[in-house]
């Protein structure tokens, strides 16, 4: 009878100590770059040949002035969605890999497609803030590699628009055997910007869909003027959009992924977790077993009310102290409660 009942205890034991490795929580912060501090934009995507979690992410350089430009595409690796390794920085036709990049890379979109990632990636000439503290002009530039060398093989494909036209802040979608990159962007003699749509089947030839439609950039409807970072992903048969309008999150519903209804605004309020303090700033989404789990970057010590653009036109230099510009990556999961999407950033996630 004792040794059944040794036995009884040995297993509740491994049972117990299973069970809580199973149960183990998204940690907060989720991720932060280990050399510059300065995680930002992160996009997040399922690597089927490695069968790995991927983050690319904007490596921004907060401990210097310069903080916003020469920036390189950073990599974390996780099984689990849970623990995250470094895996060091983007090559570009072989060139990088270093903490400081010989251009400016910005706010990687990624899609996975047959034996291929495909990014489309902001990318700045400039290496130093002579033309404002976020640079010049920027591009979308299409670049891709085998998803057996997803750090360093990297290759230029083109630039999906000509040089008449600043844009930033790409994101790519699959809707039937139909490819979508949606991104914001402004002729050089304009002053307004636009969410501009381009549609491909092969990532060769693009045909150009023109504005977004309805409320999104469309301050009537959300009674904002500004708004970046579009982000779109497809869950619980509804495509969502997301964007930052420095201000939480606006979101925007559609059952084409072309009409589109603003819902209102999430994760505005800071959180109570470690470093998860402050509004929530351009995400993306990862849709596993039919949950989705928001990964955002939060700038934990910025005074938003304390900020100034000082001098004039082009060279407006951007005041704010160092340590504010530090930036780190969290995730939160996403619900819909009464058709409209939500999220509470407090609560515990357990992913396993």
């Amino acid at each position: 009878m004792r040794t059944i009942y040794t036995i009884f205890i040995f297993i509740l034991f491994l049972s117990c100590n299973f069970n809580k490795e199973q149960l183990q929580g998204v940690p907060a912060p989720l991720f932060i770059d280990p050399n510059y501090r300065g995680s930002c934009d992160p996009e997040i995507v399922w690597n089927e040949h490695d069968q790995l979690w991927y983050i690319y992410y904007t490596a921004r350089r907060p401990m210097l002035d310069n903080t916003w430009v020469q920036t390189p595409i950073g990599v974390a690796v996780s099984e689990d969605m849970v623990n995250w390794e470094f895996k060091g920085y983007c090559k570009f036709d072989g060139v990088g890999g270093e903490k400081d990049a010989s251009s400016t890379y910005w706010a990687p979109a990624i899609i996975a497609e047959n034996d291929t990632l495909h990014m489309f990636v902001t990318w700045k000439p400039d290496t130093i803030p002579t033309i404002g503290a976020w640079g010049g002009q920027g591009w979308i530039v299409h670049y891709k590699t085998p998803l057996t060398n997803p750090v360093n093989g990297w290759l230029k494909v083109g630039a999906l628009h000509s040089d008449n036209l600043n844009a930033i802040d790409a994101t790519v979608y699959k809707n039937r055997n139909q490819f979508h990159v949606w991104f914001k962007g402004k002729e050089l003699t304009a002053k307004k910007n636009g969410l501009y749509h381009l549609v491909t089947t092969d990532f060769n030839s693009w045909l150009e869909l023109g504005f977004s439609k309805s409320d999104v950039f469309n301050a009537e409807a959300t009674g904002s003027n500004f708004e970046e970072a579009p982000y779109i992903f497809q869950w619980k048969d509804k495509y969502w959009l997301i964007t930052d309008p420095h201000d939480g999150f606006f979101v925007y519903s559609s059952k084409d992924a072309e009409n589109w209804k603003f819902q209102g605004t999430i994760l505005k309020k800071g959180g109570t977790r470690n470093l998860d303090t402050s509004m929530a700033r351009h995400c993306s989404v990862a849709v596993k077993n039919d949950r989705a789990f928001i990964v955002y970057h939060v700038e934990p010590w910025r005074r938003y009310d304390l900020e100034k653009l000082k001098g004039e036109g082009k060279q407006r230099i951007f005041v704010q102290p160092l340590k504010n510009r530090e930036s780190v990556l969290q995730m939160a999961e996403l619900e819909i409660i009464e058709g409209k999407l939500t999220c509470d950033r407090n609560k515990t996630i357990v992913v396993n």
